[in-house]
């Protein structure tokens, strides 16, 4: 994952067995209501620890991504109700750490 205050501003990418694919969001993108960064940042995160999130994110209205100095990312996923309130479901994630010794 990247983020910066320079295009390509907001990139996911992941690999695998069949290949590659990245995907950019530019900051003015009708997805994204609002955008801040003030330092490139590139975060990898196991897919494993991301995938549980995936049922709060088919339920909600809006997401917001944060990751902070230390990389760990924070999903928080905006959830309507069948009854019509509001509810937030929060998922955080450190990032891989690269064992390079």
């Amino acid at each position: 994952m990247l983020m910066s205050p320079d295009s390509p501003w907001f990139r996911l990418s992941t690999f695998g067995h069949a290949g590659t694919t990245t995907n950019e969001y530019p900051k003015d993108s009708d997805m994204v209501e609002s955008f801040e960064c003030t330092k490139t940042q590139i975060n990898k995160y196991k897919l494993t620890l991301l995938k549980p999130s995936i049922r709060a994110l088919l339920q909600s209205n809006k997401i917001s991504i944060r990751m902070d100095a230390r990389g760990f990312l924070s999903l928080q996923y905006m959830i309507k109700t069948e009854d019509g309130n509001t509810c937030f479901v929060e998922y955080l994630c450190a990032p891989d750490e690269d064992n390079e010794d």
